[in-house]
């Protein structure tokens, strides 16, 4: 993880545009900013070089491609080790439902992000990942009604 960079402030405008529309000509987004073209296109690959922008996603509705339950799936584990961390990081990082993960504080040691297509091929996948995992203490899933508020840009002071 990346430390957080000094931006000047041509810099924070570029990223919270950058965050709502990645696609926006870049002249288009040179103008707004207050820059040229060419020094607007050299700042923005100093930010991804820097890791500021880390990457430029599509951002896809699951259920527009047969994916219609996402799950949060809070684990504990029975010890919190950096090698058992790393071992579930990679067993879930193997898996193309988990979608998100992180490791948290508090009453679980994981959070994790799932999409399924139906409930049975969810519990395949829980049994598979959790309940046969000797790592696995206990997990309790939570399964999402609605999206009530989309992933948003981070804030720009």
């Amino acid at each position: 993880m990346k430390n957080a960079v000094d931006l000047d402030p041509f810099d924070l405008k570029l990223v919270a545009l950058l965050q709502v529309d990645v696609h926006r000509q870049i002249a288009e987004v040179a103008e707004e900013v207050g820059l040229s073209t060419p020094a607007c296109y050299r700042r923005i690959r100093r930010l991804r070089e820097a890791g500021v922008i880390e990457r430029e996603i599509a951002i896809i509705r699951p259920r527009t491609l047969g994916w219609p339950l996402t799950l949060i799936v809070m684990v504990t584990l029975e010890r919190e080790g950096a090698r058992t961390i790393e071992e579930m990081r990679q067993v879930l990082a193997a898996e193309p439902e988990v979608i998100e993960a992180w490791n948290v504080t508090g009453d679980h040691d994981l959070c994790v992000r799932i999409v399924a297509r139906d409930m049975e091929r969810y519990d395949e996948l829980a049994q598979r990942l959790f309940s046969a995992n000797e790592h696995v203490r206990s997990f309790k899933t939570l399964v999402v009604i609605r999206e009530v508020k989309p992933l948003s840009p981070i804030p720009i002071d």
